[in-house]
């Protein structure tokens, strides 16, 4: 970590999550001392993976009081992950809310209390860019019109976040993150698709993939998100100006480019699943309302990570299966 924070503890929202657990995984393998507290609502079997290197707390960061305790006195930086994606957040909106805003706002407010102010590592996300003037590619200053709750509470949470780092309350650090691929499980999100028409036809199983060839998502690999938000939390914060969030660098490969990525990555000796299209009209009203191309020129300017392409992606997760 950064020389002001050598020695405190990371807390890492959504810890028990895809994204969080494997976060914990690298700053360990970089710094097995480090101390590291996770949180989640719920336990998970990613969490177990980590036992006797990380503390884990269960606990619902929507209380105010529970986020105090969590920011304690030895707390150097904070990776606020927890969330409510974007098909959950849409079927019940004041869930969405409480998982989305309410506990992004009572974690800067733990944050402002303390004496030693942290570094705060927000995930924002590609579902924060929207509306009918939507242009299909998008940089770090497009107008952020979200067409979604979910991407709304990130706007509001990347506004604070400015505000709190202007006001000196903590270091913000945001980022807007493409959908991460490839999810070990399925989720809520509406971007799923993409990690389920990987992972699923590479475990010999068939996947009906819910939007059509053509359409086309900023992706990110888990393996490059995790070195990102580790870049953010240890990097110097006054690099990032006034304006707290950036882009994440993804790769907009299209459904029917994933489909035929998955063909040539896969191994001789690996049976493969078959990968068909039958456009689900909820599922393409949401997704379809999200840039094609996210442009991270910000963040490559910064030298912060990037994927290379689908294909990358798709050997790396295959790497991981072992």
């Amino acid at each position: 970590m950064s020389g002001r924070n050598e020695g405190k503890t990371i807390l890492i929202t959504g810890g028990g999550g895809f994204l969080g657990a494997r976060l914990a995984e690298l700053i360990l393998a970089k710094d097995p001392k480090a101390a590291i507290l996770l949180t989640d609502i719920d336990r998970s079997p990613r969490v177990d993976a980590l036992a006797g290197r990380v503390e884990f707390i269960r606990a619902d960061i929507s209380d105010p009081g529970i986020c105090r305790d969590l920011v304690g006195p030895h707390t150097g930086t904070v990776y606020h992950l927890a969330s409510l994606v974007s098909g959950g957040a849409e079927k019940d909106f004041e869930a969405g809310l409480r998982a989305n805003l309410f506990a992004t706002i009572h974690l800067l407010e733990a944050c402002r209390l303390r004496a030693e102010k942290p570094v705060f590592v927000f995930t924002s996300s590609i579902a924060t860019f929207g509306g009918r003037n939507l242009p299909d590619e998008v940089d770090d200053y497009t107008y952020q019109h979200p067409q979604n709750s979910y991407g709304a509470a990130k706007v509001a949470g990347e506004q604070l976040l400015n505000d709190y780092s202007r006001k000196g309350f903590l270091d913000g650090r945001g980022v807007r993150l493409p959908a991460i691929i490839v999810r070990d499980v399925a989720n809520t999100a509406l971007s799923g698709y993409a990690s389920n028409m990987i992972r699923e036809p590479l475990a010999g199983k068939d996947y009906l993939c819910p939007v059509g060839e053509e359409m086309r998502i900023p992706l990110m690999g888990i393996a490059t998100a995790t070195r990102l938000l580790h870049a953010l939390g240890t990097m110097d914060g006054a690099l990032l100006g006034d304006y707290r969030s950036l882009n994440g660098r993804g790769i907009s490969p299209s459904a029917g480019e994933i489909a035929a990525a998955v063909a040539a990555c896969a191994p001789p000796e690996r049976p493969l699943g078959s990968i068909a299209f039958r456009r689900d009209p909820e599922v393409e009203r949401v997704v379809a309302a999200w840039p094609r191309v996210m442009h991270g020129k910000r963040a490559e300017a910064l030298g912060l990570p990037g994927d290379r392409g689908i294909e990358a992606v798709i050997r790396e997760y295959l790497a991981g299966l072992g």
